[in-house]
């Protein structure tokens, strides 16, 4: 039995609490009741959506959520799995006789991870691998970045694995830091997709690198960091940067941040128009995964230090199309600090303790 407790939230709270919540429960869903009775469902999805539609976080949830969802009586488990595959969706409500909602059945939770259905997508993915992981020292006087353990396996090959979900076999490395390390692991193991290496003679940034690829990609490619991990379909990811016309886009996270504080809000005079107390802000970071359109590795200057910022803002001064692509917190881990580096690590730890 699922604790609905923390995944259902009343109808009349704010939007900006309801997100809060959907990413501490972790789930990808959440119930909205009025009465204690079900009248909709938030999902990842429907938050994206309004992002993008640039909805105020203070309405209510009422405005935001899916009304009429799919649910399920008691015992109706095998119901619920035809209607989750059929309609690729990853979970349903169960509800009783008088629209309470009783427990909730998740995909995952019925079936084997192999059996879940993702778009299969075979195209070219980068990974910028040649960082120093500064941040990371001591670790990384000893390994690079790439090869630091979380779990029972390196970022490097739960990156991979993120991706091969979706069936994408052929991958890119950027090497610089330590580069003959991150081969010889790699070389060494019996692996069941392509990997090609791209060195540079200096490092050159979160993506001068690329420009090494012109003469090997020539259509739409991901681009990822080595230190982050994401959990969604990147099938999704890419029909959305298709449909969307993008050449580039960037996966971004909403962050809620608490301000510790009562603000205190002035005026033109200096009067005080509004206190808030430790309100909470909202913001779109960047992730470090993207979707780029071969014909942008030209816009990238060769051997020197170019970043992915400077390559999005050249193309937002000549007026070229970037998009963002939303998500919640939960869906995303990053490794870039010690801090967050031992949360991964701790979570996987406990992860593959239940298997």
């Amino acid at each position: 039995m699922n604790n609905l407790q923390q995944v259902c939230v009343e109808e009349n709270i704010k939007i900006a609490e309801a997100i809060k919540k959907l990413d501490e429960a972790g789930k990808k869903i959440l119930l909205v009741t009025k009465d204690m009775k079900l009248t909709g469902i938030i999902t990842d999805g429907d938050v994206r959506r309004w992002v993008l539609r640039k909805g105020s976080f203070e309405e209510k949830v009422c405005n935001l959520m899916h009304r009429n969802p799919k649910v399920v009586g008691p015992g109706e488990t095998q119901k619920a799995k035809r209607m989750m595959l059929e309609l690729q969706i990853e979970a349903v409500p169960v509800i009783d006789e008088n629209n309470i909602p009783l427990d909730i059945i998740f995909l995952r939770d019925i079936i084997e991870p192999s059996q879940q259905e993702y778009g299969q997508i075979d195209i070219p993915v980068v990974i910028m691998a040649g960082g120093k992981g500064t941040r990371l020292y001591p670790y990384t006087n000893i390994l690079p970045k790439p090869l630091i353990p979380i779990g029972t396996d390196t970022i490097l090959e739960r990156i991979i694995e993120s991706f091969r979900k979706n069936g994408n076999e052929e991958f890119w490395l950027v090497l610089n830091y330590k580069k003959n390390l991150i081969k010889a692991y790699l070389d060494e193991k019996d692996k069941p997709y392509r990997i090609h290496y791209k060195e540079e003679e200096n490092y050159y940034g979160t993506c001068g690198g690329i420009s090494l690829l012109e003469d090997e990609i020539s259509d739409t490619f991901f681009v990822s960091n080595c230190d982050v991990l994401l959990d969604i379909d990147y099938a999704k990811l890419l029909d959305f940067h298709c449909t969307n016309q993008n050449e580039i886009t960037v996966v971004t996270s909403l962050k809620h941040i608490q301000i510790p504080y009562g603000v205190v809000e002035l005026g033109k005079e200096g009067e005080i128009e509004q206190l808030s107390e430790k309100p909470m802000l909202n913001y779109n970071v960047n992730t470090g995964i993207y979707v780029v359109e071969a014909s942008v590795i030209k816009d990238i200057p060769r051997h020197q230090v170019f970043h992915m910022t400077d390559l999005m803002n050249k193309l937002l001064k000549e007026k070229r199309k970037i998009g963002a692509y939303p998500i919640t917190d939960h869906c995303w881990q990053d490794m870039g600090e010690l801090k967050e580096m031992y949360k991964m690590s701790d979570a996987f730890r406990n992860q593959e303790s239940l298997v």
